[in-house]
């Protein structure tokens, strides 16, 4: 017995000597990088990538399998673009654990590591064929923060699918991991992303599956679209098991500073915990918080000083058994924004969704700054996760500008169906109620009913909304497709009475005149007015026009806009790509009739143009109406063929062109008489050469029978090209200057006045009969005023006196006694 145990003994010293040797053997022959290129040959057959070490691979093999390698990189597939790379990294094995398939990997270090995700336009990421097929992902983000999350959330799904996990039954224990200045570059083609996170260090404690461990990181976040230049750090508690598709971060804790997508934060954090199962989709959140401050500058509003947080104490979500839960939500928002301090609220006491029932208390929301005060809320949640009721969903709200006072009511029971995503309001009622001294009688009572439907899987919706305004009906039906692209609507709208200038708020007063009395002085050349200061806040903002595609009809029994009173309007509508048509316009106003177009392109920098014709209309109270003018009589044709742009007022009025023609009969020209005006000067200056000015005056007017008068505008200033007034004994036209500066209010026209006729009441206006008698209008379009030059006549004026006086001396008779006397009679000596 003692023989054979001492030949076992002895076998065993052999066969460890035997190992020790041929291990030392191993070690000191076994070269690493003699396989180097053996490595790079299959992952070039494989991947159809090129791997490059371009250092030296060192190994050790006991106690650990030790490795160390330095400037590793590998290619895009198919490309010698680089997609990620290494500059050096050092980690080391244990022997024995391997025995018993587990890999107990010591300390990983790995320094500059960068890497390039990328998508292309047709949603292929460019690590697809590095985990296992295709990730694709075609949706295209509808706002930055999905942009930037892209790139990220394609490998999440190769995660999710399984695609990317270790062996069953390999157990991976990595005691840490250490990443130094490491780089990730995001680009998207199909949303134009690019992002890069620079400056990335992390380390991590023990590293198992389904094990928690630490892990914390720094990092700078740059881009330019969506735009970023922020520090990241972060920590968190995570657990992976990827064999089961669970995913979890405890005691997370992200805090972001710097510029964010449409915002300057001053602190974003994120706090809480997170569970996600890849295979059924879940999500578990307790104790999430989220706090932002800083400033917004969206372009829609810009919001400065915010404070904003959103508390979820729970929430459980599992779309494959249609199940929510959420207890406590709140959110909150407080903030200035460009018309004072505002406030947002919304609350979720509790809500809970399943297969069989639903349940909850009131969701309730406000939202308050100086002119708004809405809340609103949700009711009597009953039902299930198919069908979901809401007893009733409530909006009160009021709206007030100035002395005008708005509040609305609306409420309505809500259906949903989230099987079939269906929504559906089908008993709408409310009220909207306008308060304002300036109605008629002190305030506008609107009830509406109606109903509202969408249905998401066919991606449509409709309304019909029902109104009583003003005793008559208001009735608007409206089809809505394309919600989740560009949506599209066909509406027809027919309203008995609408009266806008009620609806809307008043109009601003107009700026103050500039001083003096807008006489000018005629020894002087004209002055060239100074330009106007722009407004300080009147800008025009037509981006919602930008996208939708509308087509569609109204009719208006009765219209009131801007003071334009209009029955029986008609026109059809089209709206796309940011271009407003409307055509088939047609309305009767102030006995005659209008037909014309009209188009607003807000996609290439607001233009506006309108081709109206206006017949048989009562030109008096038109202007009285529009312009709040009485400058003008007469009834006859009005035809506008305008063109503009600009994004305020001024720049409307500044880029004016176009044409305008007037034709009227048996009208009268307000503020003076001219034949009235040549008889009272005439008898004033006796001849003399003096012009006389004067303000427009509206107890007297020019009557005339016929007016003709064709204007071209270009950049706001109007050339009168031709004018031709008909009254009982003159004729007038167009003289030099003949500018209306629309810009700046004002004229600067010269008028030719003859007289034709001197028969009956105008016997003592012979001397001027057919004399061009230029009158020149100046001053601003409140405050016209008119000069009669008579120093541009004086002479043939003098002239005709002459001759006239001579000729009634001589009475017919010759000699030089009777012309002596005739020249002394002249002379006045």
């Amino acid at each position: 017995m003692k023989t054979w145990f001492k030949r076992i003994l002895i076998g065993l010293v052999v066969l460890v000597l035997v190992a020790v040797v041929g291990l030392a053997i191993f070690l000191l022959t076994f070269d690493p990088n003699a396989y180097k290129y053996k490595l790079e040959e299959l992952v070039q057959e494989r991947y159809q990538r090129t791997l490059t070490i371009e250092g030296e691979i060192e190994l050790s093999l006991f106690p650990r399998i030790g490795l160390s390698v330095q400037g590793v990189s590998l290619s895009e597939p198919k490309s010698p673009e680089t997609f990620a790379s290494i500059d050096s990294m050092r980690l080391a094995v244990a022997v024995w654990p391997l025995l018993s398939n587990n890999l107990v990997v010591d300390h990983v270090t790995i320094n500059g590591f960068k890497a390039r995700v990328m998508r292309d336009k047709s949603g292929h990421f460019n690590f697809e064929n590095l985990v296992g097929g295709p990730v694709q992902n075609t949706g295209v983000p509808a706002n930055a923060a999905e942009a930037t999350a892209g790139a990220i959330s394609g490998a999440a799904q190769a995660l999710s699918s399984g695609t990317v996990s270790a062996p069953r039954s390999m157990q991976i224990d990595i005691a840490g991991l250490d990443l130094k200045d490491g780089e990730l570059q995001m680009q998207d083609a199909m949303t134009g992303m690019a992002v890069s996170v620079t400056q990335l260090n992390a380390n991590t404690g023990r590293v198992t599956f389904n094990q928690p461990f630490d892990v914390s990181l720094t990092a700078r976040v740059e881009g330019g679209d969506p735009r970023f230049d922020a520090g990241l750090t972060g920590q968190a508690l995570l657990r992976l098991d990827p064999a089961a598709k669970r995913y979890s971060a405890q005691r997370l804790d992200l805090r972001m500073e710097g510029k964010i997508p449409s915002a300057q934060a001053k602190s974003l954090v994120v706090r809480g915990n997170l569970a996600f199962n890849g295979a059924t989709s879940s999500l578990d959140v307790a104790g999430l918080e989220m706090l932002f401050q800083g400033d917004i500058a969206h372009p829609s509003a810009k919001l400065t000083g915010v404070e904003a947080s959103v508390a979820v104490p729970k929430l459980s979500m599992d779309p494959h058994k249609t199940q929510l839960q959420v207890e406590k939500l709140a959110v909150r928002a407080k903030g200035t924004a460009a018309d004072g301090p505002f406030e947002f609220a919304l609350d979720t006491p509790s809500l809970h969704i399943s297969p069989t029932s639903a349940g909850g208390d009131a969701l309730t929301g406000r939202i308050r700054n100086q002119a708004l005060d809405t809340s609103f809320g949700l009711t009597g949640i009953s039902g299930n996760a198919s069908e979901l009721d809401i007893k009733e969903a409530k909006v009160d709200g009021s709206f007030k500008q100035g002395e005008r006072v708005v509040k609305t009511v609306f409420a309505s029971p809500v259906s949903l169906n989230l099987a079939q995503r269906v929504i559906g309001l089908a008993a709408l009622k409310g009220d909207v109620n306008i308060t304002d001294p300036a109605l008629p009688k002190g305030s506008l009572q609107i009830p509406v009913i109606g109903s509202m439907s969408a249905d998401l899987l066919k991606d449509q919706a409709s309304a019909k909304i029902n109104a009583v305004l003003e005793g008559g009906k208001f009735d608007l039906t409206a089809d809505l497709a394309q919600l989740s692209a560009q949506p599209v609507l066909k509406f027809a709208l027919a309203v008995d009475t609408l009266d806008l200038d009620k609806l809307a708020p008043p109009v601003a007063a107009a700026p103050a005149k500039p001083a003096g009395d807008g006489k000018q002085d005629e020894s002087k050349p004209p002055a060239k007015p100074a330009a106007p200061a722009k407004p300080a806040d009147d800008s025009i903002n037509l981006s919602g026009l930008v996208g939708p595609t509308a087509n569609g009809t109204i009719k208006v029994g009765q219209l009131v806009v801007r003071g334009l009173k209009a029955s029986q309007v008609g026109a059809s509508i089209k709206l796309e790509k940011g271009k407003l048509d409307v055509t088939g316009l047609a309305a009767d106003l102030y006995n005659g009739k209008l037909a014309g177009t009209f188009s607003v392109n807000a996609a290439e920098g607001n233009q506006m143009a309108a081709k109206l014709n206006l017949n048989g209309i009562a030109i008096e109270p038109l202007l009285v109406d529009v312009a709040k003018r009485n400058t003008l009589s007469g009834n006859g044709s009005l035809a506008l063929d305008l063109s503009t742009s600009g994004a305020n007022s001024y720049a409307l009025t500044t880029n004016l062109g176009g044409s305008a023609q007037v034709r009227l009969r048996d009208g009268a020209v307000k503020g003076i008489n001219l034949v009235q005006t040549l008889r009272e000067l005439k008898a004033l200056v006796s001849g003399q050469a003096e012009d006389m000015t004067f303000a427009a005056d509206n107890a007297r007017q020019t009557n005339f029978s016929a007016m003709e008068g064709d204007l071209t505008l270009a950049k706001g200033v109007g050339t009168v090209k031709r004018l031709d007034i008909a009254t009982d004994y003159l004729r007038v036209s167009q003289g030099q200057p003949a500018a209306i500066d629309f810009v700046n209010n004002t004229f600067n026209l010269v008028a030719i006045a003859r007289v034709v006729n001197t028969s009956n009441e105008g016997k003592d206006l012979a001397e001027l009969r057919n004399l061009p008698v230029p009158v020149l209008i100046s001053g601003t379009f409140d405050k016209p005023v008119y000069t009669v030059q008579w120093r541009q006549i004086a002479g043939t004026l003098l002239k005709r006196g002459v001759e006239s006086k001579i000729k009634e001396a001589l009475g017919g008779k010759a000699g030089k006694s009777n012309v002596g006397k005739a020249l002394k009679d002249v002379l006045g000596r």
